[in-house]
């Protein structure tokens, strides 16, 4: 649903090294996968979903179940595509310069069943090009630093239960069209 009206959208990702599967509302993919969401069903780079979040917010359900210590489940945004990166179909830039293509980037979930941190990577941009991107994050929201332990973990009486399925939202506040911080709610 974007704006309450029901969107009908595409995972496009790299066939030749990963899988992902789409039924209904539903997307689950294997191990170091990457996806892009697509207004068609074939690959263009043009079609990318791209809503505006300002004064809005996303809102998901997730299972971390079998997101173990180690493994990284994530949600991004990220201002793509990035037209100087040719050598990649998806033409994939992100706000820590993997690949050597910066562009901004908001880590909507970084997560597995014991941790879960969202935060903004911003860049300077100079006509249109991206330069010196906050590769650790300009602002963020993180459990582990910032709930008592406990609260987020397997078992969890008082918190979230990650051996569950739970809720996330993510608000966007503005102010006169510019960002100016967001709110994470895990339920």
């Amino acid at each position: 649903m974007v704006n309450d009206e029901p969107t009908v959208l595409y995972v496009q990702y790299p066939e030749y090294w990963s899988e992902a599967t789409a039924s209904g509302d539903s997307v689950s993919f294997d191990w170091n996968n990457r996806m892009y969401l697509s207004t068609q069903p074939t690959l263009s780079t043009s079609a990318y979903f791209k809503p505006n979040l300002l004064g809005g917010s996303i809102e998901f359900d997730v299972d971390l179940n079998e997101s173990g210590c180690g493994c990284l489940t994530a949600l991004y945004t990220i201002v793509m595509p990035t037209s100087a990166n040719d050598s990649d179909p998806f033409q994939y830039c992100d706000g820590a310069n993997v690949g050597g293509h910066m562009c901004p980037e908001f880590d909507v979930m970084e997560a597995n069943k014991y941790a879960f941190r969202s935060t903004a990577h911003s860049c300077d941009n100079h006509a249109g090009v991206f330069s010196n991107c906050h590769r650790n994050g300009s602002c963020h929201t993180d459990v582990l630093l910032d709930r008592p332990i406990g609260e987020f973990a397997p078992g969890s009486t008082t918190g979230i239960n990650t051996n569950l399925k739970f809720h996330v939202k993510q608000e966007f506040h503005e102010d006169d069209g510019s960002f100016t911080g967001y709110t994470t709610t895990l339920s």
